[in-house]
């Protein structure tokens, strides 16, 4: 089983990767999900269009806040501040602000990493952005490594969709 997402929003693709590409909008973000943005970097620091960008974000969350979505197996693991790592390789942009991106996220406690492939593109009428997130999760943990990433990647779909309406947000307000 697979996560695909798609989220259409009001702004145009160039200032949906500035956002992406802010710490300030992570900041936002992590506060919203009760998260801890530990660390973030974005390389090169100020991107042109023509630039590839690769992003580093650290964060972390508290375990308790979705143990009891985990098999009965792994929720002991899930006890305290849990990280999660997310490196993102992202396409210069195309004539129109078109990007791609493949994006790892990595949560070493339930040796679990999604992979995405993200897509940021203008809308017919040029109104707008469409994001298209698609990957899959992989669990390593043996016996339940494969519970682990069916009941993970629904939820990691939808936090990626859920971030990208935060970002619609933090965009109206910035």
């Amino acid at each position: 089983m697979a996560f695909n997402e798609t989220t259409t929003i009001s702004h145009t693709p160039e200032q949906v990767f500035s956002g992406l590409t802010s710490r300030d909008f992570h900041v936002y973000a992590s506060d919203a999900f009760r998260a801890d943005l530990d660390e973030f970097s974005v390389m090169p620091s100020e991107p042109a269009a023509s630039d590839t960008v690769s992003l580093n974000i650290q964060r972390t969350v508290n375990g308790e806040d979705f143990a009891h979505k985990l098999p009965s197996a792994v929720q002991r693991f899930a006890k305290g501040r849990v990280a999660v790592e997310q490196i993102e390789a992202w396409s210069a942009a195309a004539d129109d602000g078109a990007r791609d991106a493949n994006a790892t996220i990595k949560v070493p406690m339930a040796k679990a990493t999604a992979t995405a492939k993200i897509k940021l593109y203008p809308t017919e009428d040029g109104s707008g952005t469409v994001v298209e997130t698609e990957g899959s999760v992989k669990s390593t943990i043996p016996l339940v490594g494969s519970k682990i990433a069916q009941l993970a990647e629904p939820q990691v779909g939808k936090l990626l969709n859920g971030l990208t309406k935060k970002l619609d947000a933090w965009l109206k307000e910035h």
